[in-house]
């Protein structure tokens, strides 16, 4: 009677074990508290797109992991895979972007990116560029850079690489050059209609000289094209309205970071008066 060799067992459980964990990097896109000490996260990792794992006891006094999983932390996470989801079992941090939670108009703006980023994403597709745009985005609110531009960067950025970007030179129906002068943008045909296409689409906002100005630049210079212009209260709501109907109906649903913008704004301009 044969038997197998007396490693054979061990070998195999070894290899399924190993067969369960995985490494990624990952930053934090939302929380939520799970039973008495446990938290469930909401990841963007850069090896697997989006990611809803469990954090089990991250919410005890003295765990190891807690420290390494707060919003917008940039870490190197040790995974399990689970049934329903999987466990973190072991983190590093890599970037924990602490000023962000110092600056109150930087954190709003984090948690608009982010969300915007887990509304606009299926879960487990990996798109290594998105996770760089953000991973990047954050440094730069860390860095104290102009939290107004890096949002409106990012938010062209992420649309681009998602599929949806905004057509901001030329007519969405006719292709013809936009002259300098007010056009209307259209969210649910994502982009500017000519004077001879106006009226082709619904819901329509009429968009000034100087926010259009402000897209073609960043259209075609990104960030650095427009961090150093001056934005005032006006030409700040016009940028923030047209992104954010865009976003809207993308998502088909309301984002309640752009209610939090709104108000962080409201009360900066009330403040300044």
């Amino acid at each position: 009677m044969s038997s197998s060799p007396p490693y054979a067992e061990t070998e195999s459980a070894v290899s399924r074990s190993s067969d369960r964990l995985y490494r990624c990097d990952a930053i934090v896109l939302a929380r939520m508290d799970f039973g008495e000490a446990d938290r469930i996260l909401t990841l963007y990792s850069r090896q697997h797109g989006k990611l809803r794992v469990i954090a089990k006891g991250a919410r005890r006094p003295l765990s190891r992991l807690g420290p390494h999983l707060e919003y917008f932390s940039h870490s190197r996470l040790m995974l399990a895979r689970g049934r329903d989801l999987d466990v973190v079992t072991g983190a590093e941090t890599v970037e924990a972007h602490l000023a962000i939670r110092d600056d109150l108009d930087a954190f709003g703006n984090a948690s608009h990116m982010v969300e915007i980023l887990a509304r606009l994403t299926e879960d487990r597709q990996e798109n290594a560029a998105v996770f760089d745009l953000l991973a990047s985005s954050l440094h730069l609110l860390a860095d104290g850079v102009d939290a107004f531009h890096v949002t409106r960067h990012y938010e062209l950025a992420l649309l681009t690489l998602l599929g949806y970007r905004p057509q901001l030179l030329h007519c969405i129906e006719c292709r013809v050059a936009l002259s300098q002068a007010p056009h209307p943008f259209s969210p649910a045909q994502g982009g500017f209609l000519c004077e001879s296409c106006h009226g082709r689409a619904p819901a329509t906002r009429l968009v000034g000289v100087d926010a259009q100005k402000y897209l073609r630049a960043l259209d075609r210079g990104g960030l650095s094209a427009t961090v150093r212009i001056s934005i005032d209260s006006p030409l700040r709501d016009e940028l923030e309205g047209i992104f954010g109907a865009y976003l809207r109906h993308i998502a088909e649903r309301d984002l309640g970071s752009l209610r939090v913008l709104r108000e962080l704004h409201d009360a900066s301009s009330y403040n300044v008066r």
